[in-house]
């Protein structure tokens, strides 16, 4: 994929120095074993088809597929907790491989996620067994330039993209390329996210932009500004939300539209939200992970900022500061930290395993659950999530999952409010933007 520059020539020239056949860019599949892992009973019936010689069996399948779309999603007879997810892929001559890319691919054999084919029919296929109700993005890369040596470094080829067959597509990139865009899949009991949506006739909250400058930290970053429908000055005063990852806030999780739709359906009370920008790509490794100065420009600058201008509580029960991944942990250090202004703390797929920065082998993960340990019990109530697929077995101990249930059971063992939910899916904004709702609905949702 080329691109141009900011400031881009009127005219390019592209040279070809050579051409690599595909037989040489990409390697064969692996032989199909002589069992598989997992038996679809779709692909089981078009192989016996396929050997019997009936010559329109393929073309019938095809023609399914493309009315009921991909991947095909069937049930396992005798087990409650998975289905089998076939992905499909239709190929040419030239197709030497298929590779499924998607959350656990990085802790697994590049074989097990490799496609085979149903003789030489252009019917390329793997069934993986998913646990059921799960929610996740994936790519397909054919003529994958990867070894499937079981000791084959990991990489995304310039060949994956959207699946042709499955007509939902996740966000993509400025062009929104087929190389750029992921495919979606939900599973039939995938939790429902039917706040992320725009509601006809549902009032929309007004956008402002804005920048602060922060003497704490040096810098200026961008805020957006939310205000609900019915907002004034001069009513009582609204509910205040900060939230990190201003762009990813407002597009992969579509901030104003949930918080629209919970407000006028009473879930939730009126808030003002703030979404907080990043300065720049490294700032946010820098400030975002425990770091005491990024707490005192919230609590010492922002915040002040905010009251200046909007009119919003001063009750830290009802401030919520929220964010996922490193804005995860930023805002369960924040309260930490200012439990006089943060009192609800939204937190989606914390890094829990962060270690305050020390050469190795000194340094130990799970730094913030040693510090409310070792903190006396504050006036926080706390909603924190993960997914299910977030693990990690290299043994370097960076996964999410398993570090978020240990916070989740140090919170509750200092006799914390914890709402924990898991949800079946992976480290990305497609889970987040359904439990983004449920956080605020947990932490701010008006006593019955």
């Amino acid at each position: 994929m080329l691109r141009s520059p900011a400031n881009a020539a009127s005219r390019f020239v592209i040279k070809t120095e050579s051409l690599v056949p595909v037989e040489r860019r990409a390697p064969a599949a692996p032989a199909r074993p002589p069992i598989e892992k997992f038996e679809s009973p779709r692909i089981e019936a078009l192989r016996t088809a396929v050997k019997q010689g009936r010559r329109d069996a393929v073309a019938v399948f095809w023609r399914a597929v493309e009315q009921e779309g991909a991947p095909i999603i069937e049930r396992v007879d005798g087990n409650s907790y998975d289905d089998l997810v076939t992905f499909l892929w239709r190929g040419a001559a030239s197709t030497r491989n298929v590779l499924i890319l998607w959350a656990p691919f990085t802790i697994a054999k590049p074989s097990e996620y490799a496609m085979s084919q149903i003789g030489g029919s252009g019917v390329w296929y793997r069934t993986l067994s998913i646990r059921r109700g799960a929610r996740f993005a994936y790519q397909l890369s054919p003529n994958d330039p990867m070894t499937f040596d079981d000791d084959a470094a990991i990489e995304r080829s310039a060949a994956a993209q959207v699946d042709p067959l499955n007509p939902r597509k996740w966000f993509g990139g400025p062009f929104d390329s087929p190389h750029e865009s992921s495919s979606v899949v939900e599973m039939p009991d995938a939790r429902p996210q039917p706040y992320s949506t725009r509601r006809e006739g549902v009032p929309a909250g007004r956008l402002e932009p804005a920048r602060i400058t922060s003497a704490l930290l040096g810098n200026t970053r961008t805020l957006t500004i939310y205000t609900p429908p019915a907002y004034r000055k001069d009513g009582p005063p609204n509910g205040l939300l900060v939230v990190f990852d201003e762009n990813a806030y407002l597009t992969m999780v579509p901030t104003p539209v949930i918080l629209d739709n919970l407000i006028a359906e009473g879930r939730i009370p009126p808030m003002v939200a703030v979404l907080v920008g990043n300065p720049d790509p490294a700032a946010r490794a820098r400030e975002l992970p425990p770091n005491p100065a990024f707490a005192s420009f919230l609590n010492d600058e922002l915040v002040p900022w905010i009251r200046q201008r909007y009119h919003v509580t001063r009750d830290p029960s009802k401030v919520v500061v929220a964010g996922s991944s490193f804005g995860g942990i930023a805002s369960v250090y924040a309260g930490l930290r200012h439990p006089e202004t943060f009192g609800a703390i939204l937190c989606q797929s914390g890094s829990f395993w962060w270690a305050d920065p020390k050469p190795a082998p000194y340094a130990e993960p799970n730094f913030l659950a040693r510090e409310f340990i070792r903190s006396p019990k504050l006036p926080l109530r706390f909603y924190l999530d993960a997914g299910a697929f977030e693990v990690d077995l290299s043994g370097q101990g960076n996964g999410i999952l398993l570090p978020s249930r240990h916070m989740r059971d140090v919170l509750l063992a200092r006799g914390y409010s914890v709402r924990y939910q898991e949800n079946i899916g992976g480290h990305d904004y497609l889970s987040w933007r359904g439990s983004f709702a449920d956080g605020l609905i947990a932490l701010m949702a008006p006593a019955e």
